[in-house]
């Protein structure tokens, strides 16, 4: 069942049982209401035929001293306390033959006589002379009846006429509040027929919860098909990133097998080849699986480091490699700083590799802390530096200023990439300033 056709009913059956309900409560309330008040008719009756007829006159049988006093549709009848009937009258037979019950004080009561229903009312005649007995007076009740009943028609056809009104409001209004769900549901109908990626269009804006619901999901599939764009761009940055070395490889192999292989230039010539390839094929897998881990898992910093220490270590270990000084600066004997230790080496191993490989000069790590407790590291070189052209481009994937230079170097264009999704990944940014010719700053917050 569709959820708009459970609304329906649901709220239908509902407003049915809530409008039955009170209009059973109105009519019981009704009912009651008109019988107290019929019940003070007949005490005002009663005191009022007790004080205009002497005691004398009420133990004499004169029907038509009572007749002034009697309810239309009733009786009023004199009882004396033996329970004998003194004097009575009344229009109906069946009220004059009605069998006696003394209640023995002040009271009411509620009888059926040949299938009406009447209200009864008796009132002791206290005093001390002879005579002294029990006023009756009896009303039918039929017309209260009726008009509780004419009461529950009018209220059932008005309710009938609500729920109709309601049904047509409910299909109205479900249609309304769900329409952002059925844009959504046929939406994806679209998306999996096509396998293409589609946003909901609203006619206008609403700003109720469906239709923030509506802009979640066009957010959703706007990442989606980012996330679709960069996969592709991955993975055919990465065949073409691979298929040079392949080829080279495949090249140098078919080269040995087609010559001499006596030949130990040539030998020498292609292993040297081959193993360059090898080596920069190695590279790239790696780099390839970081990116892989990085998109998979989330990294929390988890411990706290000192920073200039840290610092201090990775840049001996470059000095004794790489045979190049990298000195490390600060104004601070001691920095500490919440990070992951392992991630953020991978990310100064980065930065540092760079520096080198495209400077001949001295490499200076400076790390600074101001009062807020903002960590920044910045790695200087005096290098080639990096064209203004380029820079907004040398943190996307695969992206080379220069592919010939990188051949030299070896690079890859996802150093730069991965030490940024690193650093986002903790919490920190990185940024990059150059100029050419001059040299490059990048700078890491923490």
């Amino acid at each position: 069942m569709r959820i708009q056709t459970k609304i329906q009913w649901y709220s239908s059956l509902f407003l049915i049982a809530m409008l039955l309900l009170l209009g059973l409560l109105v009519a019981i309330m009704f009912f009651w209401i008109s019988l107290d008040r019929e019940k003070d008719v007949l005490e005002e009756q009663v005191s009022l035929f007790v004080q205009n007829n002497p005691i004398s006159q009420l133990a004499v049988d004169s029907p038509e001293v009572l007749e002034p006093y009697t309810p239309e549709d009733g009786m009023l009848r004199i009882i004396s306390p033996k329970g004998g009937v003194i004097n009575a009258y009344s229009d109906e037979e069946d009220y004059i033959e009605m069998e006696i019950e003394m209640m023995g004080e002040e009271d009411y009561s509620i009888k059926s006589v040949s299938g009406d229903f009447i209200l009864l009312y008796q009132e002791p005649i206290k005093s001390s002379e002879e005579g002294v007995g029990v006023v009756e007076i009896v009303h039918s009740l039929g017309d209260l009846w009726e008009n509780t009943l004419l009461l529950l028609y009018v209220l059932g056809g008005a309710s009938l006429v609500i729920v109709m009104f309601s049904i047509l409001a409910g299909k109205w209004l479900s249609r309304l509040i769900l329409k952002p769900i059925a844009l959504m549901s046929r939406t994806m109908g679209k998306i999996e027929e096509s396998g293409r990626f589609q946003t909901i269009c609203f006619e206008k804006e609403s700003k109720d919860e469906l239709q923030q619901m509506g802009l979640v999901f066009n957010k959703m599939i706007e990442r989606l098909k980012e996330n679709q764009r960069k996969q592709q761009q991955f993975v055919s940055d990465a065949s073409h990133e691979l298929k040079t070395p392949i080829t080279v490889i495949e090249s140098y192999a078919n080269l040995l097998k087609r010559r001499d292989i006596s030949d130990l230039k040539m030998q020498k010539q292609a292993a040297e080849s081959i193993h360059h390839e090898a080596l920069r094929m190695k590279r790239l897998t790696s780099q390839l699986l970081d990116i892989a881990a990085l998109d998979e898992q989330d990294i929390l910093p988890n411990e706290q480091l000192e920073l200039v220490g840290f610092c201090e270590k990775i840049a001996h270990i470059f000095t004794e490699t790489k045979k190049r000084f990298v000195h490390v600066d600060s104004v601070k004997k001691e920095i500490m700083g919440f990070t992951h230790r392992g991630k953020f080496e991978q990310v100064m191993i980065i930065l540092l590799d760079n520096a080198i490989k495209y400077s001949k000069g001295d490499v200076a790590i400076y790390v600074d802390q101001n009062d807020n407790g903002q960590v920044t590291i910045t790695v200087d070189d005096e290098g080639i530096g990096i064209p203004k052209k380029d820079l907004p481009y040398v943190f996307d994937r695969f992206y080379r200023v220069d592919s010939s230079r990188s051949r030299e170097t070896g690079g890859s264009g996802l150093g730069l990439s991965i030490a940024r999704e690193l650093m986002h990944s903790l919490g920190g940014k990185i940024s990059i300033t150059s100029e050419e010719n001059k040299g490059t700053s990048v700078r890491i917050t923490l």
